[in-house]
């Protein structure tokens, strides 16, 4: 679907909305789609409402910023308290600004904080009366959480969301895929570098170094498999929650790909090929190994590690294919004759 620009009364900024991300967002249900979202000031979100976006600072052309996960507002005057003492408010309180120049478009739950703007802020959002059209909300699969060992060396590995008391100490669900893959690195970890991992048909037994057992008899920590077939692991070690570094030339998410052994992060937005190590320093990007690609043409194109074509080298490799072909063509031509 083609980039739409709309506009809001009183306002002389243009809103591009664009399509959904599909990488660590959550899909909208069956049928809605980003056709059905209208742009207004926060002001004028009603329950009900789909909140399903918002846009870069203006003034001017302002683009989409994406909700990971689209959530129905429930709408509410900003208050000077806090039933869920979320860390949101508190921030928000200490801006110093009047609280009536805020709204809060969602409370605080058990996975999230409450949802804090200014009044002016514009949202694009699905009506309640169109949502009330689709599917709820959902029935779409949720975003899985993301946790890593050792400051993100090993990991990450996906879990089913955790509340916003969840701590770090205390186990998360995984599937067996992941439980096994959190059995293999987590001995070779410094969180875990006591411990074994060992598989009983189904059941998967962590146990630490016998000298170190505060019950020498017990033979360790037995994790069985829930009725749906999930693992839930932790409580031995502190896991840390990871979320994808942001792209630093346009700060959409990244995934991580394997280049020469190293991990790397690539941006995820369709019309960008930036690269980082996701350090959030774009002194170290610039230690990115660089890599090469054929286009359609069969000419090969090099990059800088970041994702910026490396021209001169690219001009050089064309220079040197280039009459090697012509005498190619020459030496077959001589001998045709």
């Amino acid at each position: 679907m083609p980039d739409r620009i709309v506009t809001i009364p009183d306002s002389t900024d243009e809103f591009v909305l664009t399509d959904r991300p599909t990488h660590r967002y959550r899909p909208l249900p069956h049928g809605l789609s980003t056709s059905h979202y209208t742009v207004v000031p926060a002001h004028q979100v009603r329950t009900g409402d789909v909140i399903a976006a918002f846009f870069s600072d203006g003034p001017g052309i302002r683009h989409t910023e994406h909700v990971p996960e689209a959530f129905p507002a429930h709408p509410r005057a900003f208050g000077a308290y806090c039933p869920a003492e979320c860390q949101t408010c508190e921030d928000t309180h200490t801006y110093g600004v009047a609280a009536d120049r805020y709204v809060c478009l969602d409370p605080a739950d058990e996975r999230a904080d409450c949802v804090i703007v200014f009044r002016s802020t514009p949202v694009a959002i699905v009506p309640a009366t169109v949502a009330a059209h689709f599917p709820p909300l959902d029935s779409t699969p949720p975003l899985p959480d993301l946790f890593t060992l050792d400051d993100a060396e090993h990991g990450p590995y996906e879990a089913l969301p955790v509340s916003r008391s969840w701590g770090p100490w205390e186990a998360i669900s995984v599937t067996r895929a992941t439980a096994e893959q959190i059995a293999t690195d987590l001995p070779n970890t410094h969180a875990g570098r006591h411990l074994t991992c060992r598989w009983l048909h189904d059941t998967l037994l962590i146990a630490s170094d016998p000298r170190l057992r505060t019950e020498p008899g017990r033979q360790g920590h037995l994790i069985r498999p829930d009725a749906d077939g999930r693992y839930l692991i932790g409580g031995l070690w502190r896991w840390e929650d990871w979320s994808p570094p942001p792209c630093p030339g346009c700060s959409t998410d990244t995934e991580q790909i394997n280049v020469e052994g190293e991990k790397v992060w690539r941006c995820t937005a369709p019309d960008c090929t930036r690269r980082t190590y996701g350090t959030g320093d774009p002194d170290d990007d610039e230690d990115l190994p660089p890599y090469t690609e054929t286009d359609e043409d069969g000419a090969a194109i090099v990059y800088h590690g970041t994702g910026e074509i490396d021209i001169e080298t690219t001009a050089e490799l064309a220079a040197q294919s280039g009459p090697q072909q012509d005498d190619q063509d020459a030496d077959g031509d001589d001998s045709t004759d």
